[in-house]
């Protein structure tokens, strides 16, 4: 136990107190750190990719052989498809990013496979604005990485990226999704490292914002809060300035400032569904190291409201959800978060 410890600069205490169930892992940070000491990929700590638990999360599942299929082999659109290329390649890709803001992943999965197979077809066409397919196919290959990041299909997610040409225009969706698939695969230093490359072309607000989580996973927090304090001056929309939140207290959330991360929560009105969920899901956690268990249950509960199944898949909400499980003291709290178990598809 020591060496491990040591290996991953954690306190002894702290992986004792997590082996007998006494704590939990809720930063991304210290899962990194206890993965790459064990020498295992963060999805084995995780149990990712879960069983289908309920039809939309089964569909979600589906959909990553839909998309397997198509990296393999990317077949010809059919008539109505070529159809949407040429007539509604944009409003496809608008339901793409509908669906990403909502947290909609059963929506996003049933968006993306024609999207792809059009996308594909019409970068080549000569119907359709060659730039601005261009900058819809990367924006639908991103989305499909990154919907397989959360699913935990990260080797399908980083092939499919490196499928994508990457288009002037397009918000370096790529590259920003690039990053944090590294960052998820427990290696916050590759993925600063290639964050640095493409800020040679380009520094958008989401490439900055994945760039800060990555340097706060690999401790770096000051670097960290620099790249976040850019990205803050850069944003120019509402959901440009949701992300930097979200971004601000995961970094925060990284180095343990609770206050920092609760701090947050004044922006949560202005925020689209998937990334207010994003935000409640970190206060949740927040609450719960200060002890503040019925909170966190509360601040749980609405992030799973805002966006149900996107939060049902993620793996720090369902070590919380146990962890808040084991802490409850009053009976109906229990109740409800047996009920909430359920529904995560958590035993």
């Amino acid at each position: 136990m020591a060496d491990l410890a040591r290996c991953a600069k954690l306190a002894e205490q702290l992986i004792i107190d997590i082996e007998a169930g006494r704590d939990w892992v809720d930063r991304h940070s210290v899962l990194c750190s206890l993965a790459g000491s064990l020498h295992l990929d963060p999805l084995d700590l995780t149990g990712q990719p879960y069983a289908p638990h309920g039809e939309q999360h089964a569909t979600v599942r589906a959909a990553a052989w839909l998309l397997r299929r198509h990296l393999l082999h990317s077949a010809p659109p059919t008539p109505a498809e070529w159809q949407k290329g040429r007539a509604g390649l944009l409003s496809a890709a608008e339901d793409v990013r509908g669906a990403q803001a909502a947290g909609d992943e059963h929506a996003l999965a049933l968006a993306l496979p024609s999207l792809l197979v059009t996308a594909d077809h019409s970068v080549s066409s000569e119907d359709v604005d060659r730039p601005e397919a261009a900058a819809v196919r990367n924006l639908a290959y991103a989305a499909a990485a990154g919907l397989l990041r959360r699913l935990g299909f990260r080797d399908l997610a980083w092939s499919l990226l490196h499928r994508a040409r990457p288009a002037s225009g397009d918000g370096q969706v790529v590259e920003a999704e690039e990053v944090r698939l590294l960052t998820s695969m427990g290696m916050p230093g590759a993925a600063v490292d290639r964050a640095e490359q493409h800020f040679a072309a380009a520094r958008s607000v989401a490439l900055l914002c994945a760039a800060a989580f990555a340097h706060a996973s690999a401790g770096q927090r000051l670097r960290a809060e620099h790249l976040l304090d850019e990205a803050d001056r850069c944003a120019s929309c509402a959901e440009e300035a949701a992300e930097v939140t979200v971004a601000r207290a995961s970094s925060a959330m990284q180095f343990g400032a609770w206050d920092q991360v609760l701090e947050q929560q004044e922006a949560l009105a202005f925020m689209p569904p998937a990334r207010r969920a994003d935000l409640l899901l970190l206060a949740a956690g927040a609450s719960a190291r200060r002890g503040q268990i019925n909170q966190a249950f509360d601040l749980l509960a609405a992030a799973e409201k805002a966006a149900a199944l996107y939060v049902r898949l993620d793996p720090l909400a369902r070590e919380l959800l146990c962890a808040l499980r084991a802490r409850a003291r009053k009976a109906d709290s229990a109740r409800e978060l047996d009920r909430m178990a359920g529904r995560f598809g958590v035993k």
